[in-house]
Order: structure tokens, then C-alpha cells, then sequence
């Protein structure tokens, strides 16, 4: 299966090096897209350095999602890769995750393997899950590498940090809500790939060493407020806050988290976010709960606390 790969900068520089120079190693050979979301500079002649990559310069920063869109129509071949800057890509990487969908039998979608760049390991995300109030969770997180198989199950979907789509299901679909600027944008397509029948399956050779938020930080506060927004838009988008029961698990959830974010990152970015994101989606037509899709989840905020605690300890990389 073809493959076109879609890489999204927003600081470009070293990180986006390492990537690139994983992807010119890898045994199936595909064409990169390195989206320049306004880098200051540097991109242009990185990417030159590389025969099969070629960038797309924005002058502005339009997001993750945006910038991923625009990407994805210029793509060419079956499969679209998505990976981030961040990530550094053993050599089958793009051979595995292209050849994990099927579409003609509903897999249209793949999740791939990245590890914890201070404990290889250590599973940093196989995907995604979900909880009743589709909370995200990073599948298999803090679990050990050795343990994957060909018996483990596939996550519900990809995380977009190391994902394959089949191209045509992608674009079908309409591609990421282009209303999330970053984060969220692969849960709510997911979502919907799902509903319409689709499926994930789990690339478990296509590994990946990921600096986990290398970008905005972890616990920063422009990560917080994003993490938030995407999490209110989707919360009334998808209709979660209609059953008494869902509505009560958010307000424990949630405000578990936000305290957590005010007491650790000393800020309430993300309760600013959330109530953002959930005005944000008034205007935006409602789809309903995914009752029945959602396969039971093992994501919990005590794995959620674990994680943030090992990347405190592990930080600076």
C-alpha cells in the first residue's frame, strides 16, 4: 500500500532533523510532507537535504488540524501517515502502519507504537481509548514494550502522534474539525470514523521513540488551555453532558483534573478552555453519544497522575 507521510513544525530545528532523517531510513520509502506552520526559519533547507520530502509553508500558524488537512489533499497513494516532530521513527515504521489497514474490510485506520524517549522500554501511546465520557486516554500507556503481541487488542483509534488513515476514508470524513487548533482533533475522528463502520487496527512493529510534548511543554499553559478547549468542544458536540450519569462523572473527572493543573501548573488555563471549547461548539451541529461504540476502557486519572510524574522526574530530555 502507498503511503504519503504528513509532518506538522511549528519550531522545526533539530527534533524535526532527527524525524527526517528515521524516515529517509525506512524500508518502505514514502513521500513526506513537512507542513511549515510558520517556523521562523530553517525548514526550507532542512527538508532540502532529503530527497522525498518537500515542504508546504504557511505564513501563519493555522494548527494542527488545519495544517494536517491542507496536507492531506495534496497527499498522493492509499495510506495517509501522520506522525509528530517529535517522534524519531525506527525503519519500518511506514511499512507497518501502511500495511495494517484494509479498508475493503473496514480497518481504516492504524495506530503505531511510540515508546518513552528516556525509557524505550516503556509504552509512551499504542492510541486511544476512551472512557462513558469520552476522556481520552494514551492506550497501554506506562505498560512494557515486551508485553505487546499479536494478541493484544487494537485501541478504539490512532492517536495522531503516530497514526494511519486511509486516505480516502480521511478525506470522506471531511478530515480534522478544523474548530480544534491542536489536540482533540484525532479523538473527534475517530469518533466519527467509527460510527460510520470503521475500524483500527494495532501496528505493533511500527515503533517509535516519542519526546512527549516537546512542542508546548508538558503542563504548560498553552497546552492546558488547548488540552481544555478540545475537551469542552467535545463534550457538547457529541452530546456527553445529555445523560445525568455522564454529566456527574465530568464534574468529578474534570474538576479533579483542573485542580490538578491548578495546584501543579499553577494555572486554571484548563477550566478557561473548557468553558471556551464548549461555547465554541454551540454553533456546531450535534452528533449523538457514540452509545454502544466505546469498548471498554482501562484509562484511569491515576494512570493519568503516573505519567505526569514520570515525565517530571524524566525532564528536561
Amino acid at each position: 500500500m502507498t503511503a504519503t507521510v504528513v509532518v506538522a513544525t511549528r519550531l522545526g530545528g533539530p527534533r524535526l532533523g532527527r524525524l527526517l532523517d528515521s524516515l529517509a531510513a525506512q524500508t518502505q520509502p514514502a513521500r513526506t510532507i513537512v507542513v511549515d506552520n510558520a517556523v521562523p526559519a530553517g525548514v526550507a533547507r532542512l527538508v532540502a537535504r532529503y530527497e522525498l520530502a518537500e515542504q508546504l509553508r504557511l505564513e501563519e500558524n493555522v494548527g494542527f488540524a488545519r495544517a494536517v488537512n491542507l496536507a492531506a489533499r495534496r497527499a498522493e497513494g492509499d495510506a495517509l501517515i501522520l506522525v509528530n516532530d517529535d517522534c524519531v521513527c525506527e525503519p519500518r515504521f511506514v511499512e507497518e502502519l501502511a500495511a495494517a489497514l484494509a479498508p475493503g474490510s473496514g480497518v481504516v485506520m492504524a495506530a503505531g507504537v511510540l515508546v518513552e524517549a528516556r525509557d524505550p522500554s516503556t509504552v509512551d501511546t499504542a492510541g486511544m481509548e476512551l472512557d462513558p465520557t469520552l476522556l481520552v486516554f494514551d492506550y497501554l500507556n506506562g505498560e512494557p514494550v515486551a508485553t505487546l503481541g499479536p494478541a493484544t487488542p487494537a485501541p478504539l483509534g490512532p492517536c495522531a502522534a503516530a497514526a494511519a488513515f486511509d486516505r480516502t476514508a480521511f478525506l470522506e470524513a471531511g478530515g480534522f474539525d478544523e474548530r480544534l487548533f491542536a489536540y482533540w482533533e484525532d479523538v473527534d475522528l475517530v469518533l466519527r470514523l467509527v460510527r460510520a463502520g470503521g475500524r483500527c487496527a494495532l501496528a505493533a512493529g511500527a515503533r517509535g521513540t516519542h519526546e512527549h510534548s516537546a512542542t508546548l511543554g508538558s503542563g504548560s499553559r498553552e497546552k492546558d488551555y488547548l488540552t481544555g478547549f478540545g475537551r469542552g468542544y467535545l463534550l457538547r458536540k457529541w452530546s456527553v453532558l445529555d445523560s445525568p450519569a455522564r454529566l456527574a462523572r465530568v464534574l468529578l473527572e474534570d474538576g479533579v483534573l483542573c485542580a490538578g493543573q491548578l495546584v501543579v501548573d499553577r494555572t486554571a488555563a484548563g477550566l478557561r478552555g473548557r468553558v471556551d471549547g464548549f461555547r465554541a461548539a454551540a454553533g456546531v451541529a450535534r452528533e449523538p453519544y457514540p452509545e454502544g461504540l466505546l469498548p471498554p476502557s482501562r484509562g484511569s486519572l491515576t494512570r493519568r497522575l503516573r505519567r505526569r510524574s514520570r515525565l517530571a522526574r524524566n525532564s528536561p530530555l
